[in-house]
Protein backbone atom coordinates (compact mmCIF):
# COMPACT_ATOMS: atom_id res chain seq x y z
CA UNK A 1 0.00 0.00 0.00
CA UNK A 2 2.95 2.27 1.25
CA UNK A 3 4.63 2.14 -2.76
CA UNK A 4 1.29 2.62 -4.33
CA UNK A 5 0.86 6.08 -2.29
CA UNK A 6 4.31 6.84 -3.74
CA UNK A 7 3.95 5.86 -6.71
CA UNK A 8 0.73 8.13 -7.13
CA UNK A 9 2.83 10.78 -5.89
CA UNK A 10 5.27 10.85 -8.02
CA UNK A 11 2.64 10.13 -10.90
CA UNK A 12 0.61 13.60 -10.10
CA UNK A 13 3.83 15.75 -9.45
CA UNK A 14 4.96 15.00 -13.28
CA UNK A 15 1.45 15.53 -14.48
CA UNK A 16 1.61 18.78 -13.07
CA UNK A 17 4.63 19.46 -14.41
CA UNK A 18 3.91 18.45 -17.60
CA UNK A 19 0.43 20.82 -17.88
CA UNK A 20 2.99 23.83 -16.86
CA UNK A 21 5.46 23.06 -19.34
CA UNK A 22 2.68 22.81 -22.13
CA UNK A 23 1.82 26.06 -21.48
CA UNK A 24 4.86 27.45 -23.36
CA UNK A 25 4.55 24.53 -26.35
CA UNK A 26 2.92 24.43 -29.31
CA UNK A 27 2.79 20.86 -30.89
CA UNK A 28 0.61 20.10 -34.31
CA UNK A 29 2.03 17.29 -36.22
CA UNK A 30 5.74 17.66 -37.56
CA UNK A 31 5.84 21.12 -36.34
CA UNK A 32 6.63 22.43 -32.72
CA UNK A 33 7.33 25.63 -30.99
CA UNK A 34 8.72 26.40 -27.46
CA UNK A 35 8.78 29.86 -25.31
CA UNK A 36 12.46 29.34 -23.38
CA UNK A 37 12.14 32.27 -20.80
CA UNK A 38 15.76 33.48 -19.83
CA UNK A 39 15.15 33.51 -16.48
CA UNK A 40 14.39 29.72 -16.49
CA UNK A 41 10.85 30.17 -14.88
CA UNK A 42 7.88 29.78 -16.72
CA UNK A 43 6.49 33.52 -15.91
CA UNK A 44 7.51 36.54 -16.66
CA UNK A 45 7.73 39.47 -14.77
CA UNK A 46 5.65 42.85 -14.68
CA UNK A 47 7.92 46.38 -15.67
CA UNK A 48 10.91 44.86 -16.58
CA UNK A 49 12.94 43.81 -19.43
CA UNK A 50 12.41 40.10 -20.19
CA UNK A 51 14.43 37.82 -22.63
CA UNK A 52 13.15 35.02 -24.07
CA UNK A 53 13.96 32.45 -27.08
CA UNK A 54 11.69 31.25 -29.68
CA UNK A 55 12.82 27.46 -30.29
CA UNK A 56 10.81 25.60 -33.43
CA UNK A 57 11.32 22.18 -35.13
CA UNK A 58 10.70 22.25 -38.72
CA UNK A 59 9.75 25.64 -39.32
CA UNK A 60 11.21 28.00 -41.85
CA UNK A 61 12.06 31.37 -39.96
CA UNK A 62 11.19 32.70 -42.85
CA UNK A 63 7.58 31.98 -42.45
CA UNK A 64 7.76 32.51 -38.69
CA UNK A 65 5.81 35.55 -37.03
CA UNK A 66 5.40 37.04 -33.85
CA UNK A 67 3.09 39.85 -32.52
CA UNK A 68 2.41 40.94 -28.86
CA UNK A 69 2.74 44.28 -27.04
CA UNK A 70 5.87 45.78 -26.52
CA UNK A 71 7.86 42.75 -28.54
CA UNK A 72 10.82 43.70 -29.76
CA UNK A 73 13.40 41.39 -31.62
CA UNK A 74 16.32 40.43 -29.84
CA UNK A 75 19.95 39.69 -30.76
CA UNK A 76 20.01 37.70 -34.18
CA UNK A 77 20.86 33.24 -33.20
CA UNK A 78 23.35 31.62 -35.28
CA UNK A 79 20.86 28.51 -34.64
CA UNK A 80 18.29 28.93 -37.39
CA UNK A 81 15.71 27.60 -35.26
CA UNK A 82 16.12 29.64 -32.38
CA UNK A 83 14.86 33.65 -32.75
CA UNK A 84 15.79 36.22 -29.80
CA UNK A 85 12.91 38.41 -28.37
CA UNK A 86 12.72 41.15 -25.29
CA UNK A 87 9.42 43.09 -24.05
CA UNK A 88 8.82 44.79 -21.00
CA UNK A 89 5.67 44.59 -19.59
CA UNK A 90 2.73 47.06 -18.47
CA UNK A 91 -0.22 46.24 -16.17
CA UNK A 92 -2.09 47.82 -18.93
CA UNK A 93 -0.92 45.21 -21.47
CA UNK A 94 -2.13 41.70 -19.68
CA UNK A 95 -5.61 39.91 -19.87
CA UNK A 96 -6.27 38.06 -16.25
CA UNK A 97 -2.82 38.53 -15.22
CA UNK A 98 -1.35 37.07 -18.63
CA UNK A 99 0.54 38.00 -21.37
CA UNK A 100 -0.60 37.27 -24.75
CA UNK A 101 1.51 36.24 -27.63
CA UNK A 102 0.56 35.31 -30.90
CA UNK A 103 2.55 33.36 -33.38
CA UNK A 104 1.93 32.22 -36.88
CA UNK A 105 3.61 30.38 -39.40
CA UNK A 106 3.63 28.33 -42.80
CA UNK A 107 3.86 24.85 -42.92
CA UNK A 108 6.00 22.73 -45.43
CA UNK A 109 2.58 22.59 -48.25
CA UNK A 110 1.29 26.33 -47.53
CA UNK A 111 -1.21 25.55 -44.64
CA UNK A 112 -1.33 28.69 -41.81
CA UNK A 113 -0.46 27.77 -38.40
CA UNK A 114 -1.47 29.76 -35.13
CA UNK A 115 -1.36 29.34 -31.80
CA UNK A 116 -1.27 32.28 -28.92
CA UNK A 117 0.11 31.58 -25.93
CA UNK A 118 -0.96 33.47 -22.81
CA UNK A 119 2.55 33.51 -20.43
CA UNK A 120 1.49 34.22 -16.66
CA UNK A 121 2.66 37.57 -15.47
CA UNK A 122 4.43 37.94 -12.06
CA UNK A 123 5.01 41.16 -9.78
CA UNK A 124 9.03 42.03 -9.23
Amino acid sequence: MKNYIIWLLVLFSNVLLAQNKSNLVFEDGIYSVEIQIENGKDYLKLDKENKFQIVTKNIDPVNLMCSGRNLKRGELSTDKNITNWSLTIIKEGLKDEKYSLSISFRGKKGKLFTHQFLIPVKQN
